[in-house]
């Protein structure tokens, strides 16, 4: 498996206030819920697009 494929197309936010600005502000979806197999932290997986990238740049510089 080349995990770089996954982080060039994929966005795994492992943060709970990010995602509620995510899913609730801008109402991005995500692709899938999961836990981490090694730490079972709890992410969220979203698709890597223009849209993301705008309110990732918006939260960052909101906090």
């Amino acid at each position: 498996m080349n995990k770089s494929i996954y982080i060039k197309e994929y966005f795994f936010c492992y943060s709970i206030p990010l995602f509620k600005f995510l899913k609730m502000d801008r109402g991005i979806s995500f692709v899938c819920y999961a836990l981490n197999d090694k730490t079972l932290a709890p992410f969220w997986l979203y698709q890597k697009t223009e849209e993301l990238t705008l309110a990732l740049k918006e939260y960052k510089t909101r906090n």
